[in-house]
């Protein structure tokens, strides 16, 4: 029999060979694989994953997330939003990107590459591309409505709005890093068109609805499953989105469709199955016997990120080795802000990012070029989150 952990790390290498297939299934199998090859019993693990309503409540979640991208995407009601706002092009070269960074679609830095292109026409392409990228997923960070967020949240037992609020440094961080590099030597220009603020946060609701709803819900009423006030949330921000659109209710069929939305559940129950037998098969236990060091995790955090072009997958991995280590079971919120930041930083920069890939091919330049913009940003966020790390190490 060969040991679990090098079981383990023989399934990540090829889990990470091919994630850059559709990772759901990629992450499915190799969870079987690792699951008979640990002698794990796979039918209890099914049994966990597939009767607790949590994880269910959560795919269903996360199912509806790309359906109301769609519809923003179809109605280009975010387009219409961001031209009512009639800002200023470097405050547009920012909130563009940022803004379609919340719909969860496939492709989705296609969808505003085109209009960092038109903002400013004269722009460095490189730039644009680093722009693109850059502020696309700042807002992430703090969306609560980012799976990334919700699945975090899961994990370390942590508080969906607690992380939010926590989120919001190195969100800050990043805008701020964002604006010195790439925006604040281009020339202040105002926009040109009709400003209608009221158009403009109508077009809004629909996004921001589901998350007001699901924080009202959880903030008032304590409940097992409090993962059905996102989804009640979502609900509503669907109806409204269609009614906005004046598209029917037969249309949610072919947005569901076009977004392929049964790979996003399937994700869900992939990640929490590769979690399960993970923790059953006793490799959080030996790994957790080497004490890592926070640094070490931040360095493994980024590896893992660039390396799978993910931010789920790195940290479904590491926070159960994490509260193993230490024999916590809620995770402690500074670690887990460098741990998350760090992830985000290495799976916002690698090639195997499709966001990243898209837009450089969108604009006819190369990653190398696009590289030696998101460099500096990137590393020295990279640097205050290790500067950080290091310091609580020392303290702790």
């Amino acid at each position: 029999m060969i040991p679990p952990i090098y079981t383990f790390i023989i399934i990540l290498i090829l889990i990470l060979v091919f994630s850059k297939y559709e990772l759901g299934i990629v992450l499915f199998i190799g969870a079987i694989l690792f699951g008979l090859l640990a002698e794990v019993n796979l039918i209890a693990v099914f049994g966990i994953v597939f009767l607790d309503p949590s994880i269910i409540l959560l795919a269903i979640a996360v199912t509806l997330i790309p359906i109301l991208g769609a519809i923003m995407e179809e109605s280009k009601m975010m387009l219409e939003l961001i031209e009512k706002l009639n800002i200023s092009k470097n405050f547009a070269l920012m909130l563009s990107p940022a803004l379609f960074g919340l719909l969860p679609v496939a492709g989705g830095a296609l969808m505003s590459a085109p209009i960092v292109d038109q903002i400013d026409s004269e722009l460095n392409i490189n730039k644009k591309v680093a722009i693109n990228i850059w502020f696309r997923h700042v807002f992430i960070l703090i969306y609560p409505l980012s799976s990334v967020l919700i699945v975090s949240s899961v994990l370390t037992e942590i508080p969906l709005y607690t992380i939010v609020l926590v989120m919001l440094a190195p969100f800050s961080l990043m805008v701020l890093l964002g604006y010195i590099f790439f925006i604040r030597s281009i020339p202040k220009t105002e926009k040109k068109n009709h400003r209608d603020l009221k158009r403009a946060f109508r077009n809004f609701i629909p996004i921001i609805i589901a998350p007001i709803i699901d924080l009202i819900g959880r903030s008032i009423w304590s409940i097992d499953y409090s993962e059905i006030f996102l989804i009640i949330g979502l609900c509503i921000s669907l109806i409204l989105g269609l009614k906005f659109a004046d598209f029917g209710f037969k249309s949610l069929f072919k947005f569901a469709n076009k977004m392929r939305v049964w790979r996003f559940p399937l994700l869900i129950i992939s990640m929490f199955l590769f979690l399960e037998i993970f923790i059953e098969s006793g490799v959080p236990d030996q790994i957790a016997t080497y004490n890592l060091s926070l640094p070490l995790f931040l360095m493994l955090s980024f590896i893992l990120g660039f390396s799978t072009g993910r931010a789920q997958l790195p940290l479904t991995i590491l926070i159960p080795i994490y509260l193993t280590q230490y024999s916590l079971i809620v995770f402690p919120i500074f670690d887990f802000v460098l741990i998350y930041s760090a992830t985000f930083l290495g799976y916002i920069i690698t090639p195997l990012h499709p966001c990243v890939s898209y837009t450089y091919q969108y604009f006819k330049t190369n990653y190398k070029n696009t590289f030696k913009y998101l460099a500096l940003p990137t590393f020295i966020s990279f640097a205050i989150m290790i500067l950080l790390s290091v310091i609580a190490f020392l303290f702790k």
